[in-house]
């Protein structure tokens, strides 16, 4: 057994090896009471040594919270709602981050963010992808009108060469083209066109919604991008960056 020191501190891992304790237990012991089980490795159909190897903690609480330390719900209460953190962007984009750590290493965290309540999270999550791309990033208002969730300039000195419309939709039911014609109708209004429309959700999109184009003459491309989409951007968010000079020593290296 061993743990992942990249994800959790040492202090923390160290404390964990301290508490707890692994049990055999016989197969013949079977229904009777046996300490609180953390994990169970063995099966009737693959037993070691006749037995059980079991995992337990005399007081589960400290355990609970490592377990948990790999979950939306113990990002949320450690890093973001309980320490304020909407008032201090720094500490906000620092948060968001290290949720996206996570989820490159667990992506059912990505469906664990509750869509009726913490669905902003969500606009945040794409909002620092974008920055970490590149782009300087604007977020809406903390709305559900629908519309601009987050504007992405790209630019060249004082020079704006792309500009993004980007909506994000934390749904659990697909988006239909409804959706993605509203989103076309906010963008063909603005003062400055955009180069480009993005509808990134946590879901999928119907066929119809697939197939959906914008107007030829209307110079604006249309991104649709689901769930996997999203774990692909995540995953490149997390990839490890190499300037040229670094390519170039490594080749040297080898």
């Amino acid at each position: 057994m061993s743990i992942n020191r990249e994800l959790y501190s040492e202090e923390v891992a160290d404390a964990f090896w301290k508490r707890f304790d692994i049990v055999h237990i016989n197969q013949k012991r079977r229904g009777k009471k046996i300490p609180r089980i953390y994990r169970v490795v063995g099966s009737s159909q693959k037993l070691f040594y006749g037995g059980y190897i079991v995992i337990c903690e005399p007081t589960l609480p400290n355990r609970e919270a490592f377990v948990k330390q790999n979950s939306y719900e113990y990002w949320s209460d450690q890093f973001y709602l309980s320490s304020g953190i909407y008032a201090n962007p720094s500490d906000q984009n620092a948060a968001i981050a290290l949720l996206l750590n996570k989820i490159s290493t667990n992506s059912e965290i990505l469906r664990d963010i509750p869509t009726k309540t913490d669905w902003r999270v969500f606009e945040e999550i794409v909002a620092e992808i974008f920055r970490k791309f590149g782009y300087e990033i604007e977020l809406t208002k903390k709305t559900r009108d629908g519309g601009k969730d987050i504007i992405a300039l790209r630019k060249n000195g004082s020079e704006i060469t792309e500009r993004l419309l980007i909506e994000c939709k934390h749904w659990q039911a697909k988006i239909d083209v409804k959706s993605i014609r509203s989103l076309i109708g906010v963008a063909v209004t603005q003062n400055e066109l955009p180069t480009g429309i993005i509808l990134a959700t946590t879901s999928t999109f119907t066929e119809d919604a697939k197939e959906l184009k914008i107007n030829f003459n209307i110079s604006i491309e249309l991104d649709l991008k689901d769930y996997d989409d999203i774990l692909h951007w995540i995953g490149d968010y997390n990839a490890i960056q190499l300037t040229p000079a670094e390519i170039e020593q490594y080749l040297r290296e080898q």
